[in-house]
């Protein structure tokens, strides 16, 4: 009996340290909780800017559509088109010319 006594007290702190190690390092713990709002934030972070850019692309789209000088813009800077009779120049850059 006198043993069961002594034994208690470090039993019942061995088993509290358990329970508290268990509860920052475990499966669903505190660690595990922290990480998984550290990532909920970086998703969230990404859908704001994936937004964005959505918005922007159908603003570019609805521009596309319906505004004539943008569409001709578009086609002359990103493909390259220009109107009949017009020349165009194009100049490759080397490695020895610095870009400007």
């Amino acid at each position: 009996m006198r043993i069961l006594r002594q034994l208690w007290l470090p039993a019942t702190l061995a088993l509290y340290v358990f329970l508290a190690l268990s509860t920052l390092t475990g499966e669903r713990g505190l660690l595990h909780l922290w990480k998984l709002r550290q990532e909920l934030r970086a998703l969230e972070d990404n859908a704001v800017e994936l937004l964005g850019k959505n918005k922007e692309l159908r603003d570019r789209l609805g521009q596309l559509q319906n505004d004539a000088e943008f569409l001709e813009k578009v086609a002359r800077e990103e493909l390259g088109f220009a109107r009949k009779g017009e020349i165009v120049y194009r100049f490759r850059h080397t490695a020895d010319t610095p870009t400007p």
